[in-house]
């Protein structure tokens, strides 16, 4: 070899050791910034175990998994699912706390509420997960077993009530409709949520019980609960022997409700972007798709784009609602 091949050889292999050394440099360097991230907080105002809390478990271990970052599911219950969404509202926009909701917390409270301590303009969506509609239940020993016997003993009595795990949101609004089209003097009883809800319609507290399904699959199965109508604008492919309350001559009482997730506004886009891509790759997971549709729910993923947009029509939807029943807003 002559003097001139070597030192061209040497020359190539010391620049093939920097760019090698620059790479690792770099792919440390993005490692300890993946391990820098803080965890991601994902609340729900919901209690564990009822529907909202479930569907943030399925989705949150493939989501760790493709993020390569820790996320925390933290619950926040009370008030309907209004507290999670006030603390994401003050909590920081830097990319590492988010809230999975139903719709009807961001597009029916604010028509329902007189002081909501938040607006939909304070959230970035982020994606939605999934749809899914209510049930409307009664005990297994109730002396009714169809809603149109529930509704002949609602007017010999006079004391039948419904019970709802938070007020201001669609639970509560199928029994004010169901209450004004059979003009019936139904008044709601709030719970905590699903779980404390589901206890009382089994005890008897409550002459039915209107909430998502999944709450009460079990326990239907089990044959403690009986299930008098669905509000799915057709029957539900999870219950197809079940009735839909349109079906039933109720055409106003449909209301298939959707989950998504939610951002404080101002959050990096990048950050929003990396959970959204995340949560879609987890919703076509099999085994995702099998917990959701044990729970009832059908996988519905739409990116951030035309969440917001489904956001925005849900809420003239209910504008028009409350309008139409003369609601009066909570304090």
């Amino acid at each position: 070899m002559s003097r001139r091949s070597f030192l061209m050889k040497m020359g190539a292999g010391v620049a093939a050791a920097r760019v090698a050394g620059f790479g690792a440099a770099m792919s440390g360097a993005g490692s300890v910034r993946a391990q820098s991230r803080k965890p991601i907080t994902l609340m729900v105002g919901f209690p564990p175990g009822g529907g909202p809390d479930l569907v943030a478990r399925a989705v949150a271990e493939p989501a760790r998994r493709d993020l390569g970052q820790a996320m925390v599911i933290e619950n926040r219950t009370g008030a309907g699912g209004r507290i999670a969404l006030d603390w994401l509202r003050n909590a920081q926009a830097d990319g590492s706390n988010f809230a999975l909701t139903p719709a009807s917390m961001l597009t029916a409270y604010p028509h329902v509420y007189k002081r909501l301590p938040y607006s939909l303009a304070e959230f970035a969506p982020v994606c939605k997960l999934c749809i899914y509609h209510l049930s409307v239940v009664a005990p297994a020993d109730a002396p009714y077993s169809t809603l149109q016997e529930f509704v002949a003993w609602a007017r010999s009595t006079k004391e039948a009530t419904f019970g709802v795990p938070g007020l201001g949101n669609a639970t509560e609004f199928v029994g004010r409709l169901l209450a004004q089209a059979e003009n019936l003097s139904l008044e709601p009883i709030s719970y905590r949520g699903g779980p404390q809800l589901t206890q009382a319609v089994v005890a008897g507290e409550v002459s039915l019980a209107v909430n998502l399904s999944s709450n009460f699959i079990e326990l239907v199965k089990a044959g403690r609960l009986k299930v008098l109508a669905v509000t799915s604008a057709v029957r539900s492919p999870f219950s197809p022997d079940v009735p839909t309350l349109a079906e039933l001559g109720y055409p106003d009482i449909v209301f298939e409700e959707f989950i998504g997730i939610v951002a404080r506004q101002g959050t990096p886009e990048p950050d929003i972007a990396r959970l959204q891509d995340a949560m879609r790759s987890a919703l076509q997971d099999a085994t995702v798709r099998d917990t959701l549709a044990r729970s009832e729910y059908l996988p519905d993923f739409k990116p951030a784009q035309l969440l917001g947009a489904e956001l925005t029509a849900s809420t003239e939807r209910w504008r028009t609602l409350v309008r139409k029943i003369g609601f009066k807003p909570i304090e």
